[in-house]
């Protein structure tokens, strides 16, 4: 375990080279010591000869052909307009070395780290853009792209996003993929498709029968998960289908460690981000499991707005649709206590999570509360080896989190026993004209 407390922030190169003074101020003020700088580097021939699409820019045909399918069998996007200009899954074209080459140089020269961030399976979360983790010539591609960005720039480490299925604030999400090929690796991996699937049907005629509402007026604040899926007589086939998601990525992320290791070094870091704890499962990251392929942890806490809070959301509106009759109070009720954010006084109606809005993530959110209890949790399902770095929100748009916050959350974190954070922006923390 590190010892030494990492303090990164989250940029790009134009943002490091418009003000040489910016970094410094940081190094000063907060102790930054790690920069995740966004690839924006040029693919040479021989990686852009691995890309999995038909074509570059790719067709749209031959980008729905690649797509993770949604139980019905339909392709998961709902818009292909953000990846027809890609150069192959999460990797724009083009790109310009020599200005990442010189903002590396110029973080370098500070005496900080690099890590250079790239992408996983959800290329767009808003157009529930997913690519099947199943098709082999996707994963050659993201062996291929992540270790030529651990060889060639002089990187400390590569740091994975979305290498998960589409976030819980989409229902639509959770049930991707079941086409031919994720059937072929459920069967590989000792899961049934066929019987998962069919239990998810009969799981949903379960709910729009109206057992869980009632259980729930009868309970009330004694229900919890286990009880739910013991009453419904929930069938295992859905317990599966989520561990099953997790596995297949967890398999993925190995071997690609594994070749970035290879090329690299074993010093090289490797690793992804992950989803709030509280929600993980439900996009294929099994926390309890991440030292086996990531050489850290980043709990993503970030977003409240777009992952847990739009979560409950989406979820009432999704159970209130197969219970009409199901009051929002009592759904939201249920969901928080089955998820673990109960006792908090969180919101009893989805009108007062003012969701969009610059200040939703703290006007009636216990703001602090929240952020701990998930990186709480993150930090017991982790293996106590591996290093976590909580994803925090320092000062980007839209949502300005108050400085005060932020600094119970940091002493929270520490407290905790995570070896540092990761911050996305700094307006909140330092009076700087940033860039």
């Amino acid at each position: 375990m590190e010892t030494q407390k990492t303090v990164g922030l989250y940029m790009d190169s134009a943002t490091v080279l418009a003000d040489p003074g910016y970094l410094p101020a940081l190094q000063e003020q907060i102790g930054l010591n790690l920069v995740i700088l966004g690839f924006g580097g040029q693919l040479p021939q021989r990686v852009l000869d691995l890309s999995p699409y038909d074509a570059i820019p790719p067709t749209e045909e031959g980008l729905r052909s690649l797509l993770a399918r949604h139980i019905d069998g339909e392709p998961s996007a709902t818009s292909l307009t953000s990846v027809l200009q890609t150069a192959g899954p999460h990797m724009h074209q083009g790109g310009d070395d020599a200005q990442l080459r010189q903002a590396m140089a110029h973080i370098k020269g500070l005496g900080m780290r690099v890590w250079l961030l790239g992408g996983g399976w959800t290329a767009n979360d808003f157009d529930v853009v997913m690519f099947c983790p199943s098709k082999e010539r996707i994963n050659v591609w993201y062996e291929a792209v992540y270790t030529h960005m651990a060889t060639e720039y002089g990187a400390d480490g590569v740091d994975i996003t979305h290498a998960r299925y589409p976030m819980t604030s989409y229902p639509r999400g959770m049930f991707v993929c079941t086409c031919d090929d994720c059937a072929a690796t459920a069967a590989e991996m000792g899961f049934d498709m066929a019987r998962m699937v069919a239990d998810i049907h009969a799981a949903r005629q379960q709910l729009a029968a109206g057992l869980l509402p009632a259980m729930a007026a009868q309970l009330r604040g004694a229900l919890g998960a286990t009880d739910a899926f013991q009453v419904l007589g929930m069938p295992a086939g859905v317990h599966e289908w989520f561990t099953f998601r997790a596995r297949l990525l967890e398999r993925n992320l190995t071997r690609i460690r594994d070749a970035v290791h290879r090329a690299a070094g074993d010093d090289f870091v490797f690793g992804t981000d992950t989803y709030p704890a509280s929600l993980a499962m439900f996009v294929g990251h099994d926390q309890t499991r991440w030292h086996h392929f990531s050489d850290f942890a980043s709990p993503l806490v970030s977003h409240l707005d777009i992952f847990p809070m739009q979560t409950m959301a989406a979820w009432t509106g999704f159970l209130r649709e197969l219970s009409p009759r199901w009051a929002e109070q009592d759904v939201l009720a249920l969901l928080y206590r089955m998820v673990g954010y109960d006792g908090m006084g969180l919101p009893e109606e989805v009108a007062r999570f003012a969701l969009g809005e610059p200040d939703c993530e703290f006007r009636n959110m216990p703001l602090v509360d929240f952020v701990l209890r998930d990186t709480a949790k993150a930090r017991l399902y982790l293996d106590p080896d591996i290093p976590s770095y909580p994803i925090i929100q320092g000062g980007g748009d839209p949502h300005l989190w108050p400085r005060a916050a932020i600094e119970q959350i940091v002493q929270g974190i520490e407290d905790q026993g995570h070896q540092g954070y990761m911050l996305q922006g700094t307006r909140s923390l330092m009076d700087w004209p940033a860039p």
